[in-house]
């Protein structure tokens, strides 16, 4: 595999790294809310959204969408 190749396989790796993160944030959310701790449901709701937001970045970098 050339070194490009690696590196975007790399990126893409990221990019699924990010978006995970940000499924398990939301299920943190989803459980603080479920428990009425609103406070925390948000931040982790924060947090899933800036994972997100960084995996949509990094798509971005390599040409996807």
């Amino acid at each position: 595999m050339t070194d490009k190749a690696e590196k975007r396989d790399a990126e893409i790796r990221r990019a699924a790294e990010h978006r995970e993160r940000a499924v398990q944030y939301e299920a943190l959310a989803d459980e603080a809310k479920q428990r009425g701790d609103m406070e925390m449901s948000a931040k982790f709701a924060s947090s899933a959204a800036e994972e997100r937001i960084e995996a949509h970045r990094i798509d971005e970098s390599i040409g996807r969408s």
